[in-house]
């Protein structure tokens, strides 16, 4: 990631894809000209930049800084679908920027094997015990309305059940991963 040191009006940092160039907004995790993942700024890189800029260099100089991402290529993939689709404000039910999906990105919002088969324990292996909770809670009531309404219509739906549990962790698990490992949130819904 490259930063831009403004002192001409105090210090503000514009942040520029070290890949194509382009200016990151704020916030943004990846690059919207070429999908690269864009390093959060830290307090250390920060006060690095400062540093940089006090230091002598005038305004148009240039600091460069390289975070570099943990995540796994398959995790990045997802991220920067799901940031394309509205980053913070996309859910598995509502994708604000959804017209400029494609399949395959609406595939990866959605899609994940793991949280089908497992569940709640993939939700616990990922460190998201309070959405596992949630989630495992919720996915209990609407089993409970559907088997009821089974009952009172005389079809049995026993059988079935579990494909709710494991579509609605499927659904919800990229989503939900991506508010704890980008944004930090620790929420339980």
């Amino acid at each position: 990631m490259r930063w831009r040191i403004d002192t001409d009006q105090g210090i503000s940092i514009m942040v520029f894809c070290q890949q194509c160039g382009t200016q990151v907004g704020n916030g943004a995790l990846f690059c919207v000209g070429c999908g690269k993942a864009v390093a959060v700024p830290t307090a250390t890189s920060l006060a690095m930049a400062a540093d940089v800029s006090r230091s002598g260099f005038n305004s148009s100089t240039a600091a460069l800084v390289d975070d570099s991402r943990d995540l796994s290529e398959k995790w990045q993939q997802r991220f920067r679908a799901i940031e394309k689709a509205g980053g913070e404000r996309a859910r598995w039910w509502r994708w604000p920027e959804a017209k400029q999906l494609t399949a395959k990105e609406k595939r990866l919002i959605t899609s994940n094997l793991w949280a089908f088969v497992f569940g709640p324990f993939y939700y616990l292996y990922l460190g998201m015990w309070r959405k596992a909770i949630t989630l495992t809670l919720v996915v209990l009531m609407i089993d409970v309305i559907l088997d009821m309404a089974g009952d009172a219509l005389n079809f049995p739906v026993d059988h079935f059940l579990w494909i709710v549990s494991a579509v609605m962790f499927k659904q919800c698990a990229n989503v939900d991963y991506y508010r704890k490992a980008v944004l930090k949130r620790r929420d339980w819904w």
